[in-house]
């Protein structure tokens, strides 16, 4: 299957040597963990923070997420719980200082009905990640069986809203949630979680064409 990129400028391959990797609820299961090894793998420093339910915004107000919330920080000590407040992302990007920053965002948008809060939703954290000087990269929310007429629309509003600032992997080109089984939306079962390994690899594999 074909994925689609937005290459947006980024003509020369950079090398990444600290890496920052923020998501959702997507990132606090079997995607995130498999996503984040794959980093450290092939040599990056690497600081995960995820948090369900998260959209950007909660990443500039601390929001606490009540339904599952994982990091592994520099030195890969992990931390997982149910109940935890959104890392502030100004406070990891001042820790950290990342060459680039991957964010896994997009799914908890299918309930939110103005595009505008979407867009400058968005466009807030990517500016304020630019800012820095870290180069960014955008994974967008995969397959879902509960909210697939709703994806067109949310990924129509990442790419207006990141235009050229991030190459953007698009999940839904290579992921399809099982017709029958889980909640219809998390890779979290038996069925899902190989989807969500594979998805994670395809993701890496194109994030190393742009930071080997």
């Amino acid at each position: 299957m074909k994925i689609l990129l937005f290459i947006l400028g980024l003509t020369t391959q950079l090398h990444a040597s600290t890496v920052l990797f923020i998501g959702d609820s997507h990132s606090v299961g079997p995607f995130g963990w498999a996503f984040d090894q794959h980093l450290r793998d092939a040599g990056h420093t690497v600081g995960t923070y995820a948090s369900c339910g998260s959209i950007p915004r909660w990443w500039f107000s601390g929001q606490k997420t009540t339904c599952g919330y994982f990091s592994r920080d520099l030195k890969g000590e992990k931390v997982q719980s149910k109940e935890a407040q959104t890392p502030l992302i100004n406070d990891l990007l001042k820790e950290m200082k990342p060459d680039v920053v991957v964010m896994e965002f997009g799914g908890n948008y299918v309930k939110t009905p103005s595009d505008d809060f979407v867009i400058s939703d968005i466009k807030k954290i990517v500016a304020q990640i630019k800012s820095t000087g870290s180069q960014c990269f955008w994974i967008t929310n995969p397959d879902t069986r509960n909210y697939r007429s709703e994806l067109p629309r949310i990924i129509n509003l990442i790419k207006t809203a990141v235009e050229n600032d991030c190459p953007i992997f698009e999940s839904n080109l290579v992921t399809r949630y099982p017709e029958t089984g889980g909640d219809g939306v998390h890779y979290w079962n038996t069925l899902g979680t190989p989807i969500a390994k594979a998805w994670a690899l395809k993701a890496f594999e194109t994030f190393k064409s742009f930071w080997p």
